[in-house]
């Protein structure tokens, strides 16, 4: 039993371990200057090459939806629930269920409304 649980531990460990934190992922995208006055007037591919300056400078575990809001605008696409704000980035050659281009998504607690989570959809490859 002890042998199960152990193996357990280390698998739980090592699949942790392999999930990519969203300021890590972006970072392949470009290094783009972001501010609110740039994201603002960029299109979608630009808006993708932002994403590691932008989390640069606002790390995702302190984001609120009011920040969100504030330094990207309203959401420009629609991911599953009205709470999760949703931003078209990339070019439009990435499709989903969602639509072309990806997707930077703020999972939002719907009692709460704190950001519980960042993802792209779909993921990057």
């Amino acid at each position: 039993m002890r042998h199960l649980l152990s193996s357990l531990f280390v698998l739980l460990l090592a699949s942790s371990c392999m999930q990519t934190r969203i300021e890590d992922q972006v970072r392949s995208m470009g290094n783009r200057a972001f501010t609110p006055e740039t994201w603002a007037t960029a299109n979608a591919v630009e808006r993708a090459q932002m994403l590691g300056s932008f989390f640069a400078q606002y790390p995702a575990a302190r984001l609120t939806t009011g920040h969100v809001r504030k330094l990207l605008g309203e959401p420009t696409g629609y991911y599953d629930y009205d709470e999760n704000l949703a931003y078209y980035i990339g070019p439009a050659t990435v499709e989903s269920r969602y639509g072309k281009e990806r997707m930077l998504v703020f999972l939002t607690d719907k009692h709460t409304g704190n950001i519980n989570e960042i993802e792209l959809v779909p993921p990057l490859p």
